[in-house]
This record gives C-alpha cells, structure tokens and sequence, in this order.
C-alpha cells in the first residue's frame, strides 16, 4: 500500500475523531497549563479565550501539511515542492495568525499590546514556532500511525503471496502424485481386475484427503502418516514382494504438519527406485521427539544418472524444498545424499 492509500484509507475512517478532538483538547490543555504557571495573572478564562481564538490557524496549518503536503508531495517524493509550498503556507498561516491576535484576541483579552503597535510589529520566527509545534506533533503521531499501517499492510501482502504460492506448489504436487497413479491403475486393468479395484479404493481414500483434509495449515501427523501408507499399499499392489517397503513409525504422534509434504519423497524412491532388489528395496523411517521430527527414507538407484543431487526428481522435490522454505524457515534440516546406488534423504522438522 502506498502513502496516499493509507491516507485515503485514514481520511475516511471516522473512528478516528475522537482521537483528533482528543489531541487538540491536550494541546490546547498542555498550553493553557504553561501559561498559567508563567502568566497567572491574565487568569484562566483569559488564556483559554485566547488560545481558543487563535487555534483554528494552529489547526488548518497542521492539517494543510500532514494531510496535503505529506501525502501529495512527501510521499510521492516530491521534495522540492514540499518545502516551496511549506514555506509559502508557512507565511501565509504567520499572516492569518497575526491577523486573528492583532485584530480580535488582543483588543478583548490583551488590549494594551496593540497600543502604540503596528499590525507587522511582531517576531515572524517566534509566531512560525508558535504554529507549527503543534503541526510538528501531530505529524509526528500522524506518521507513527502511518508507519504501523504499512507495517501491517506488508505483512498481510507477505501471508497472502506465501498463502497464494503454497496453494500454488500444492496444486502442482496433486496432478503430479494423481497423474502416475491413474497410469498405474490403467496398467493393472489388464493384469489383475481385482488389483485394479482396489488400487481406485485406496486411490479414492487418498483423494478424500487431498480435497477435504490437506486443504489447512496443518494436519495431524497421524493423519499424514495414514495417508502414507495407504500410498504405499497401493504402489505395492504392483509388486510382487509385499515386504518390498519397510515402514518404521517410532515415538507419539502428537504433533501437526504441513500436509502433503513427504509424499514427494516416497513418490520418488518409487519413481527412481530398483524393483528387482532383496526386500526391503525401499525404507521408510520416522521419528517424533518433543523437539523434532525425523523422517528418513532411502531406495536403490536404477541408475547414477536417475539422480542429481541438486535436482533429483523434478517439480515434486523441487516444490517440497520451496514449502518447507516458506512453511519452516530456518526451522528444518533436509539432506540428500546418494551414495553406492542408494538414494537417502533425511528431513528433520523443529517443533513449532
């Protein structure tokens, strides 16, 4: 947001009056209190009279530059016509003052200042200090505000891009995992009706999850772990060795995380991973402490070339290592390593 939205946004914003009348009823208290203290003899309703007289000027210059000169000029970076038109409404807000004191204030409360006095017989320096302390605190409290209103606009533009390129990166990783799987349903027709039947089951239960439970922030972990598995049962329903995954889940499973986020990484010990090795071809870890969670999973490698270490399997790692950028920075630890014709990536996630 920019500097003239916010000051439209506050032009309009009532809710903010009584905070204006609460301002100049302390301004004009501070002063009445000062001159008390140091003029006592001119009385309270004396001073009070002449400072209500003479703060309509005190008003108009203060708004006149907090919100025309600021918004218009400060704001669009325009600081040479600021100050031209600063000074020359400086000098006619002097004026306007001069007038109003010389010509309304002294001859009812002070009469004995205009006598033997000309209407330029005053301190043009001392009437500007005497307008724009009150200008120069209101802008102060002016742009504290504005500065917090830009604070929280950014901050609500930053969630709302992260939201929009998590939503973005999770739609890329459904038609990815959804794609693979219909071929391999579409393989196992011919083969196996009974196989094929029970691959859209376990297709059906794992879409559930994709539209009505992966769609928050976070997700039991419990939940997710399920959705593995039934993943896994139902890339299995094409092997022939039904210990070929070894899945070990230790500790409580207490905690939330951000959903879909290891799929990739055992969509891709799938993809990549020999079929023709002594059970277990692909293992799967995980771990949960109080302070973390540690997910560990490695596959034998058709071959080096299946994978680069830097770009190993395409959009799915590819957006898994953005999420956990976006979702857990500074808070996660991935690892990827492959060595001997094994493919191992460690993931550990700091509680939140």
């Amino acid at each position: 947001m920019t500097g003239i939205n916010i000051h439209r946004r506050n032009a309009k914003d009532w809710r903010v009056i009584p905070f204006h009348i609460l301002f100049w009823v302390f301004y004009i208290s501070f002063f009445t209190v000062e001159l008390l203290l140091y003029q006592p003899e001119r009385g309270f309703f004396n001073i009070v009279g002449r400072l209500l007289i003479s703060a309509p000027v005190d008003i108009i210059a203060a708004y006149f530059t907090v919100y025309f000169l600021i918004p218009h000029l400060v704001f669009k970076k325009k600081y040479i016509w600021f100050f031209l038109l600063f000074f020359a409404s400086a000098i006619v807000f002097v004026y306007m003052q001069r007038a109003v004191l010389y010509y309304i204030s002294f001859p009812v409360f002070t009469p004995e200042l205009v006598q033997n006095r000309g209407f330029h017989d005053f301190y043009p320096v001392y009437s500007f200090l005497n307008i724009y302390n009150g200008t120069a605190v209101f802008a102060i409290v002016y742009l504290t505000r504005y500065w917090f209103l830009n604070q929280q606009q950014k901050k609500e533009l930053e969630n709302q891009n992260k939201e929009s390129e998590l939503a973005l990166l999770r739609s890329q990783i459904s038609p990815h995992f959804l794609f693979n799987t219909l071929n391999n349903i579409d393989s196992l027709i011919f083969l196996n009706q009974k196989w094929a039947s029970d691959s859209v089951i376990k297709l059906s239960e794992i879409l559930r999850y994709m539209l009505y439970e992966a769609n928050t922030d976070r997700v039991p972990l419990k939940t997710e772990i399920s959705y593995l598995k039934s993943y896994v049962k139902l890339q299995l329903l094409r092997i022939e060795q039904k210990d070929f995954v070894q899945f070990d889940v230790k500790g409580k499973l207490d905690h939330t995380i951000a959903p879909m986020l290891l799929i990739p990484f055992v969509e891709n010990a799938f993809k990549h991973g020999k079929k023709n090795v002594p059970s277990p071809g692909i293992q799967i870890q995980i771990e949960v402490t109080k302070e973390e969670l540690l997910f560990d999973i490695r596959n034998h490698l058709n071959t080096i070339k299946d994978v680069n270490v830097d770009d190993t399997s395409g959009i799915g790692l590819t957006n898994v290592k953005r999420r956990l950028e976006l979702i857990y920075p500074g808070k996660h630890q991935l690892v990827i390593n492959s060595e001997n014709d094994v493919f191992q990536v460690k993931l550990k996630i700091m509680s939140t």
